[in-house]
């Protein structure tokens, strides 16, 4: 039986008033049904998300649903979906977004023709009262090493290509390098993609504007959210410690990659002080002790904040957190 060009996998929870759009946005393409599979993968939604997904697999054939019996966070999602994947290539699509109509042809054609490991491209914000392009990353001459394109571009431009959905990835290539997503719900799309975009040997960058992400206010992400000590501690001090982990491992030539890399890990650090005090007091006193758990426990923060120029992240850390100079 012929491989399948394509496996799309769309974790889902709580998006019942989004994902209709999303799928329907999936299906609107410009290559056969047998070509592709969608996989949804149901992280314990509680609302009416499932009902829709198994409403759209009698349209539809090549659509599967994956379930798990409790929420086991987003990044375990994509996992669990990846596992499921046929497909040579493979996207990962958040269920309140929404792809391009009559984009997967072009897209397939370039990784294929060109034996990609990785394909990035363009993405377009939308909200309710319009849309904009999102700052896009040049273009590549041609096929290139991950690295040697990273180590072209400013720490600025390289965290604009920490969204999982902004790119097709070869799955045998992820296999090869034991490449999977960190199992926390926010943070997990940054140390994964610079670990594809550092292991790739073979990639392009088109132009194209394929991915339409949604800006909702009710997200992980969004400015109403409110989030648990825990997983505050997951997108501060855990997630820069995956992203930290990720810039020791490139080599030492990359100077611009590393540099980076550790960019963003400081700033991931820093980013969510402003929750701070949107959480209860007694949220604020566990966040905190995990925070300063973290950081006795292990010398990384030290490591990372260690060189001149970075006394405002200490000072961060010291007051936010009271922890000892």
């Amino acid at each position: 039986m012929k491989q399948l060009r394509l496996s799309i996998v769309i974790p889902f929870y709580n998006v019942e008033q989004y994902i209709e759009e999303c799928l329907d946005s999936v299906f609107d393409q410009d290559i056969p049904l047998e070509e592709y599979e969608v996989i949804c993968v149901n992280d314990g939604s509680p609302d009416n998300s499932r009902a829709i997904v198994l409403d759209y697999m009698n349209r539809y054939p090549n659509l599967h649903l994956v379930e798990h019996d409790v929420n086991k966070k987003l990044g375990a999602a994509r996992n669990t979906g990846r596992s499921a994947a046929k497909g040579k290539y493979i996207w990962n699509v958040d269920s309140d977004d929404r792809i391009v109509p009559n984009c997967l042809g072009r897209l397939l054609d370039v990784c294929e023709n060109n034996e990609l490991d990785v394909l990035e491209f363009g993405t377009i914000q939308f909200y309710e009262e319009g849309q904009k392009s999102m700052p896009h990353v040049k273009q590549t001459e041609g096929v290139v090493k991950g690295l040697d394109y990273l180590n072209q571009l400013s720490s600025y431009q390289v965290s604009r290509m920490c969204g999982v959905w902004r790119r097709l990835v070869r799955c045998e290539f992820l296999d090869k390098h034991q490449i999977y997503s960190p199992e926390i719900n926010m943070g997990e799309d940054i140390p994964y993609s610079f670990r594809i975009l550092m292991c790739a040997q073979r990639m392009m960058v088109v132009p194209d504007r394929c991915y339409l992400y949604r800006l909702n206010p009710e997200s992980l992400t969004g400015k109403n959210w409110r989030p648990s000590p825990q997983t505050l501690y997951e997108k501060s001090f855990f997630d820069s410690h995956l992203i930290y982990d990720v810039a020791m491992e490139v080599p030492k030539q990359y100077v611009n990659v590393r540099r980076s890399f550790l960019d963003t890990a400081r700033y991931t650090l820093s980013r969510y002080v402003n929750y701070i005090p949107l959480l209860p007091l007694e949220a604020q006193k566990e966040f905190k002790t995990l925070c300063r758990n973290a950081f006795l426990e292990n010398g990384f923060v030290r490591r990372l904040l260690s060189k001149k120029g970075y006394a405002h992240y200490r000072l961060w850390l010291m007051g936010i957190l009271s922890l000892p100079k």
